[in-house]
């Protein structure tokens, strides 16, 4: 009886079947292997003329795409570029009007004087995020929702504009864990720069509330750069859509505005 021996597979071999696994090539194993990525984009410079807003959320659903959609109605003439993959896009429902996809990727729409831009594609991470197209436009709101922590720290332009901005908007929610946040990504930005919006906070804060904001929280309060916006339900339940963003919304964040404008000068 004459015995078969299998043939011996490397360490290696089993690597790369391993490493062709995960990729999933063991189902497709003649499709083409994907084009490498465009070049991404470490720099980025406003236009001639162009003022940019950062706004950034403190935490997950805190309204910062609320907040950077209302900054730019306030200011008439202006555009909101949202930075993040399409798949976490909270202004896909708030243009009235679409104008296509630019050569970059980034969706264009409009909604009464505002342009609205935001991304056609998954983006893996800020730090491979395409910068904005180029605008004669005076005023461009970028709502960025990544993580602080991770922005500032970022390579990209994005990470870049965090840690040079005069000013940086921070978006946070009107709860304990909310204003831990708001303390943390202040602490990270530097309190100098930040302004801060609480979204939800009651007019009269209770007790739990007032102990939960830290010592960056207060500071932004007495110096007038922490100020609250009151709940609305239906924004709530519904998200941006196209209809009027609540007046009571814009009667806020239209200072806010003025005093973001302030540090431009």
């Amino acid at each position: 009886m004459t015995t078969t021996m299998s043939p011996v597979v490397s360490v290696e071999d089993l690597r790369r079947a391993y490493r062709a696994a995960l990729a999933g090539e063991f189902r497709h194993p003649n499709r083409a292997r994907p084009a490498p990525a465009k070049p991404v984009a470490t720099e980025w410079a406003p236009g001639p003329g162009e003022q940019v807003v950062l706004v950034v959320g403190a935490c997950g659903g805190a309204g910062a795409s609320t907040v950077a959609l209302g900054l730019a109605t306030c200011a008439g003439d202006a555009r909101v570029v949202e930075c993040c993959t399409v798949a976490a896009s909270g202004l896909a429902g708030a243009s009235t009007a679409e104008m296509g996809v630019t050569a970059d990727g980034w969706v264009q729409g409009t909604r009464d004087t505002v342009l609205i831009e935001r991304r056609s594609d998954r983006v893996a991470s800020i730090a491979v995020m395409p910068a904005p197209s180029a605008t004669a436009g005076p005023l461009t709101v970028l709502d960025c929702p990544a993580d602080v922590d991770l922005l500032v720290h970022d390579s990209g332009w994005l990470g870049a504009l965090a840690r040079t901005a005069a000013a940086v908007l921070v978006v946070t929610r009107g709860t304990g864990p909310g204003l831990r946040r708001l303390e943390a990504a202040t602490s990270g930005l530097g309190a100098d720069r930040v302004h801060a919006v609480v979204v939800g906070a009651p007019k009269r804060w209770p007790r739990p509330l007032e102990q939960a904001l830290g010592a960056h929280g207060r500071q932004l309060r007495t110096s007038g750069r922490l100020i609250g916006v009151p709940h609305d339900p239906q924004l709530a339940v519904d998200g941006i859509t196209t209809d009027p963003l609540p007046a009571a919304l814009l009667a806020v964040v239209a200072p806010v505005l003025e005093s973001l404008r302030g540090t431009f000068r």
